[in-house]
């Protein structure tokens, strides 16, 4: 059959199938699949339940809903609604003013997106599901930004490498998965991105045009990151201490005032533009630290355009030492923004904050030599050797590789939550290492001596292949060992509210039972008190007033709570009336064994019962009072003067020792250290009591008094 023609041209000549090399198409294919992979690991947690996870993504739900709706609503003028928001639920009866306290930049980021795929792409979805996908799929992205980033200084195959240990990371994962919808995963994204910019600043190829565009995108990157997540500040210290450095390498002064000025200038205008962190960049050791470094660029710029060589480096050091005094004379007189606890620790690891409210926390727990092991293996290693190869280029995209991997190791050094930095930095110099290391040996040449050369190209192969086996060996190990803390198992936790907050991998519905029991049999009105753990849960989930919740904003209210539930029944009652409360929430998890004369209980997994140090020492009270030299068993006095000992509905039989594999060994009916608390149910305050508490609801793995886990919550109602 003829084809249609146009002239002399035929229908096939318009229908030219693309060429595309095969490298290119293994490189989109091998992309393709750690994305694949990032994406799996990051949803697993949907076996479990299809939730957001942890505390703070429930008030950025909160905090983006509000902006939905009133979009909806209004129209343009419904997302200012947002910046005069005071959330009377939260913080009764003070409130909180949401827009100065809260990561504007990430509620913005998931409402804009969520309004973009709901009306110009047409997909059916809810705000929740939307969010609770958020993490899964913004997280995914980020091994394209890290394999980009790694390219530029290792290559390819590099690229690769790095990709992929971002996609199994678990201190990535961990703060990455389904439902995380919190600031890291979208911030990461940003602030990667925008170091790989600014690496492609100094291609020699780019245009003047080209170069004003990516550093305004890198600074505005940089900016909108910052509004995101306090932790991107990071990323502002690296770049102050690349402009520090950058005198001192051989680089392209010039180029790097004029990017460098687009940048900061760009970077702190979009971040003062929002109320966090607001105009206080400026003030902030952060945001003086890449202007001061900015600055110090710039007069070595002019000092080397208007003076003799030899005399270069000395007025460095003067002009260096001129601007540490300035910086110290403005620290003297208060020129710096207030730095929290918190910060403090990250930037002087060495003394930890004394706050026992920044220490109870799980997530500001020290990491470990153990936790770096598990999480990173035999990549440890090549990542030193990666540190060496770059530390010798000292080119400007290797001096800027190695400032970005010293500051997060060393920040990621005093909170475990922080280690996402230690994930960014081992990944790119692994790749350096790993590139470095396979270049060598799969391009060695064997010179022959007396050897046959069949025999010579024979052993380089064997070699070669020995090589990829060994590293292949090596690289997947921790993806399937050691049985129980391998990079899947990792990844196969439950989102918190589907295992009621503990310890368990399991599903525990007792939270879910309990927030849809106060959404539906109390007054919309009703306050409700209980640790600062839970009030995101109770505002969002519940519908009802808390009294704190997790963004920690007033530590006075937080300790007087860990006071009332420390306190005897008068002193308690006093507080909670005082704060108009109407309810109080207690959560206690541990086991439950049946035996055939009896039910003995277990505590211990995470809920109240485990945190109760902390209530004794953020309340400021003596804890050997309350608790054996464990820290964990409640001594008498526990039981008999504290409203919390009376909300616990146990009171404890013996005391007994286990062996490693759980069999009883000892018993005994004074404590002694080693010997774990047997008890026995024993409900205080039954729902037809007379005060000055009474039960008004008990979740069911407790109720039913079933064999095994139970994570219960037990809501009071205060009578008045």
């Amino acid at each position: 059959m003829t084809l249609f023609k146009f002239g002399k041209l035929k229908l096939k000549d318009f229908l030219i199938r693309p060429e595309i090399k095969r490298s290119t198409a293994l490189l989109i294919m091998a992309l393709i699949a750690i994305f694949s992979i990032a994406l799996m690991l990051r949803i697993y947690p949907a076996k479990y339940g299809f939730y957001l996870n942890e505390f703070d993504p429930y008030y950025d739900y909160y905090a983006t809903k509000y902006i939905v709706d009133n979009f909806e609503r209004k129209g343009l003028s419904g997302l200012f609604d947002y910046f005069t928001w005071i959330d009377k639920r939260a913080w009764y009866p003070e409130g909180r003013n949401v827009a100065g306290s809260s990561q504007v930049g990430l509620h913005f980021a998931g409402a804009l997106l969520y309004l973009i795929v709901k009306n110009f792409l047409n997909l059916s979805i809810s705000l929740y599901d939307f969010l609770v996908l958020f993490p899964v799929f913004i997280g995914s992205f980020t091994v394209f930004t890290i394999f980009l980033l790694a390219k530029k200084v290792s290559g390819v195959g590099g690229g690769l490498l790095a990709s992929l240990i971002i996609a199994l990371s678990p201190p990535i994962i961990h703060r990455g998965n389904l439902g995380w919808f919190k600031s890291e995963p979208f911030a990461l994204l940003l602030t990667t991105f925008a170091c790989y910019l600014f690496l492609t600043l100094y291609d020699i190829k780019i245009g003047r045009t080209n170069l004003i565009i990516r550093s305004f995108i890198t600074g505005f990157l940089l900016g909108y990151a910052n509004t995101a997540w306090g932790g991107s500040l990071y990323f502002n210290i690296v770049f102050g201490l690349f402009f520090l450095i950058a005198p001192f390498i051989n680089i392209d002064l010039k180029r790097t005032v004029y990017v460098g000025s687009i940048i900061v200038a760009t970077n702190l205008i979009f971040s003062s533009i929002l109320p966090r962190p607001g105009p206080s960049i400026i003030t902030n050791p952060a945001g003086l630290i890449i202007f001061f470094g900015l600055l110090f660029t710039i007069i070595s710029y002019l000092i080397k355009s208007s003076v003799f060589v030899r005399f270069y480096w000395k007025t460095l050091g003067m002009i260096l030492f001129s601007m540490a005094l300035l910086i110290l004379t403005i620290i003297s007189f208060g020129g710096v923004s207030r730095v929290g606890g918190r910060y403090l620790t990250v930037v002087m690891p060495f003394i930890r904050s004394a706050d026992p409210l920044v220490e109870s926390v799980a997530e500001h727990f020290v990491p470990t030599g153990s936790d770096y092991f598990s999480s990173y293996s035999i990549l440890l290693f090549i990542a030193c050797f990666g540190a060496i190869i770059a530390f010798r280029k000292r080119t400007p995209h290797y001096v800027f590789i190695l400032i970005l991997s010293a500051a997060g190791i060393y920040i990621a050094s005093s909170f475990s939550r922080l280690m996402v930095y230690s994930s960014l930095a081992i990944a790119i110099l692994a790749s350096i290492g790993f590139n470095e290391l396979t270049s060598t040996i799969m391009g060695q040449v064997i010179k022959p001596s007396s050897l046959k050369k069949f025999k010579v190209k024979s052993m380089g192969s064997e070699i070669k292949v020995l090589y990829s086996i060994c590293m292949i060996a090596l690289l997947t190990m921790p993806i399937v060992y050691p049985q129980r803390a391998n990079w899947l198992e990792v990844a196969d936790m439950p989102v918190s509210i589907a295992n009621a907050a503990t310890n368990y991998r399991t599903q525990l519905s007792d939270w879910l039972e309990a927030l849809r029991w106060m959404r539906e049999n109390t007054d919309p009105n009703a306050v409700f008190a209980s640790w600062w753990d839970y009030g995101y849960w109770i505002t969002v989930m519940g519908n009802r007033t808390s009294l704190a919740d997790n963004a920690t904003i007033n530590s006075t209210r937080i300790a007087q709570l860990g006071r009332m539930f420390m306190s005897d029944e008068y002193t308690a009652l006093k507080i909670l009336n005082d704060l108009k409360a109407d309810y109080v929430v207690i959560f206690v998890a541990g086991q439950t064994i049946k035996t055939r004369d009896a039910t003995y209980y277990i505590l211990g997994g995470g809920g109240d019962e485990s945190k109760k140090q902390w209530f004794i020492k953020i309340g400021g009270l003596n804890i050997s009072q309350y608790l054996y030299e464990d820290e964990f068993t409640p001594k008498p006095y526990f039981w008999e003067n504290t409203l919390m000992g009376k909300m616990l509905p146990f009171t404890p039989t013996v005391y007994a020792r286990f062996d490693q594999f759980g069999r009883l060994v000892d018993q005994s009916d004074e404590y002694k250290p080693g010997y774990t608390a047997i008890y026995q149910y024993d409900m205080k305050y039954p729902p037809e009591g007379d005060g000055p508490l009474k039960l008004a609801f008990i979740s069911s793995s407790l109720a039913e008094s079933k064999a095994g886990i139970f994570a219960s919550v037990l809501i009071y109602k205060i009578v008045k």
